[in-house]
């Protein structure tokens, strides 16, 4: 029995391997170096040579009784999708787009004429799709149409021949969010289905590889990419009920913030203590606003906001001071005593002190030393606020505790009617 189970493993990682060898060899394609062939030739032998792994994998599965095998050569043929859209897209662009200099020889693909680049599309559309379909019906039968559409889609945006680093970042937010959409009808719960549903990102990713090797990106590109990311994940999580997923969210959505931050320091030339104390209070407002739609995170993404717009003006005021880092670093301070204290968890309570307390003295010192309205003023606004929105909490909970005692006093005396 042990030894069948350690033939089976070796069998899974030749198929592997073999799957790797052939898409790395169809990934040569899109760094051509065969000079003395044209584009065309060459793209014509790599559709021939795409077009045969379905095909084996029909002989694997039917003539040799071999599903796995089978399984492979499709997982095979749909990653090397991507790369024909890729190609497709050169083509398109050598006719109907600008073409660019700045693009290394090695990575152009030249079509000789408008109706040579349709024809190319076409034709291998008309090759491709039917067996996009046959690759989906073997893997996740019940939606084939589905992920064959959000397929067909999302490598058609390869083909638009623009370039642009805002052209690129329109595209990839709709392949990221077709995807998440499929995730979610699918709820694939078998690996082939996984990996099918998955599938459907490789066009993002080689799209962004593109823009990043051979075009122009900026801060905005990257933003959006990473905000798009963080809901996907997000939501993802929240509608499959998988915590982890759900709380991966984090990383992309800081490095959203942190790229929308350096936008605006870029495009309103604001100072680094300007941009970095923004920075924890626009990625606060976002890790508040998953807060606000999470049902099994909410603690974690407000903890999150919390450490991140704490260590955001400590790490300032250990450089520098700012008399904005301070007073951020009081109201932190604050939230984290008043969570500690109605939690009662002497940990949170007892760090809120210290950040409050710190961020109190450093306040006080600069009002002192500096008659400027950033220290007394500030200070004394925020006091303001802080009495104002007591009293306003104040009333709330007492509203709340009135509507629960009516509720309390009411119920007796509706049982008692007939």
């Amino acid at each position: 029995m042990e030894h069948d189970t350690k033939l089976q493993r070796l069998f899974q990682l030749l198929r592997w391997c073999g799957a790797a060898m052939i898409v790395t060899a169809a990934g040569t394609f899109l760094v051509q170096g065969w000079d003395e062939t044209g584009d065309v030739k060459r793209y014509l032998a790599l559709l021939g040579t795409t077009a045969l792994l379905p095909l084996v994998g029909y002989v694997c599965g039917i003539r040799f009784q071999e599903g796995r095998s089978a399984r492979v050569l499709v997982l095979t043929f749909l990653a090397l999708l991507p790369i024909h859209a890729g190609i497709l897209g050169g083509f398109v662009l050598s006719q109907l787009g600008d073409a660019t200099t700045s693009l290394a020889p090695v990575a152009q693909w030249v079509a000789p004429s408008k109706a040579a680049a349709i024809l190319l599309v076409a034709g291998a559309a008309a090759l491709l799709v039917p067996m996009t379909w046959a690759s989906f019906r073997v893997l996740c039968r019940r939606h084939a149409n589905l992920l064959t559409g959000a397929s067909v889609g999302s490598q058609a945006l390869l083909l638009v021949p623009d370039r642009s680093a805002w052209t690129a970042t329109i595209a990839v937010v709709p392949i990221l969010a077709i995807t998440a959409w499929c995730a979610m009808r699918v709820r694939p719960e078998t690996r082939e289905a996984k990996l099918a549903v998955g599938s459907l990102l490789t066009p993002a990713v080689l799209l962004v590889a593109r823009q990043v090797l051979f075009y122009d990106v900026t801060a905005g590109f990257w933003a959006v990419i990473s905000g798009a990311g963080a809901i996907g994940l997000f939501t993802l999580g929240e509608k499959t009920r998988d915590v982890t997923v759900e709380r991966v969210a984090l990383v992309p959505a800081l490095v959203s913030a942190g790229m929308w931050m350096e936008v605006l320091a870029t495009s309103y030339e604001l100072t680094f203590a300007t941009a970095w104390l923004g920075y924890g209070v626009v990625s606060g407002a976002a890790l508040l606003a998953l807060v606000l739609f999470s049902t099994r995170s909410k603690r974690f993404f407000a903890m999150s906001a919390l450490v991140v717009n704490a260590v955001v003006p400590a790490t300032f005021l250990v450089l520098d001071f700012s008399p904005w880092a301070a007073l951020q670093l009081i109201a932190v301070g604050l939230c984290f005593s008043s969570y500690g204290f109605i939690t009662a968890r002497r940990g949170a309570l007892y760090s809120g002190v210290v950040l409050g307390g710190a961020g109190f003295v450093l306040e006080v010192r600069h009002a002192i030393d500096a008659f400027e309205a950033s220290g007394w003023l500030a200070l004394g606004a925020f006091g303001v606020v802080l009495v104002a929105l007591t009293a306003w909490l104040e009333r709330r909970a007492r509203a709340v505790r009135l509507a629960e005692s009516d509720v309390k006093v009411s119920q007796p005396v509706r049982a008692t009617l007939p």
